[in-house]
């Protein structure tokens, strides 16, 4: 079978291209970005098809969805910002990285669609996806900081999300549309409240948190940033 490559050049170019509002107002650390981009996303997609074809065609696709691809980026997304800061910036970066790589998939899949499908499909999943990503991230690095809610609470906001999702995909477009949209304004107004809140905003400061070598952390508003 002969590879597109026009089609994986263009997927990955459009993508990629299309993060940037996000990366110019989040400012992302690029170490995080980066492993976001390659090994979070290529990792969660190897467990991704693996536990999918071990499973009945019937029902792979939903709960991969809904339960494998949620546990398995957030947690990987999680070691990412950990081990590059441990704060917004890692966040960010580890959340717009992943996001970029996974929406270049999906735009690849759909290269051959028609055109009107394919520029909806590049319109959602532009918007929705690193809002989705970084917001989940946000929530996890929580937990490096002695708040365990954080890691469930953003896989569960990627489960409830990705079920949204399957509704719209596989049972109703129409409602699922509509709760797709109510999710985005519920997600970004997760995101605002976390990067507002004064007592989450001094504990994730964007000075550089974690000790990759130790695993330990500087107190919430220690001196110093990491170049």
């Amino acid at each position: 079978m002969s590879i597109d490559w026009g089609g994986v050049a263009g997927s990955f170019l459009t993508a990629f291209v299309l993060v940037v509002p996000f990366v110019v107002t989040l400012r992302p650390r690029a170490l995080s970005l980066a492993g976001g981009a390659t090994f979070v996303a290529l990792a969660a997609l190897l467990v991704e098809v693996l536990v999918q074809n071990a499973l009945q065609p019937l029902y792979a696709a939903a709960v991969v969805l809904v339960f494998v691809a949620p546990l398995t980026e957030e947690l990987l997304k999680f070691l990412d910002s950990g081990l590059t800061g441990a704060n917004y910036a890692s966040a960010a970066g580890a959340g717009i990285g992943f996001a970029a790589t996974e929406n270049a998939l999906y735009f690849l899949v759909a290269w051959g669609e028609p055109l009107s499908y394919l520029v909806a499909l590049i319109a959602i999943r532009t918007v929705t996806d690193p809002l989705l990503h970084v917001t989940a991230t946000t929530l996890t690095t929580l937990s490096w900081h002695g708040r365990p809610w954080g890691l469930p609470a953003g896989i569960a906001l990627h489960a409830l999300w990705n079920t949204v999702a399957l509704i719209e995909v596989y049972i109703d477009p129409t409602v699922g549309l509509l709760l797709l949209g109510a999710a985005g304004f519920a997600v970004l107004g997760i995101l605002l409240l976390l990067r507002r809140n004064p007592e989450v905003r001094e504990t994730l400061t964007d000075r550089w948190r974690m000790n990759p070598w130790s695993g330990s952390l500087l107190p919430a508003g220690a001196a110093g940033e990491a170049t």
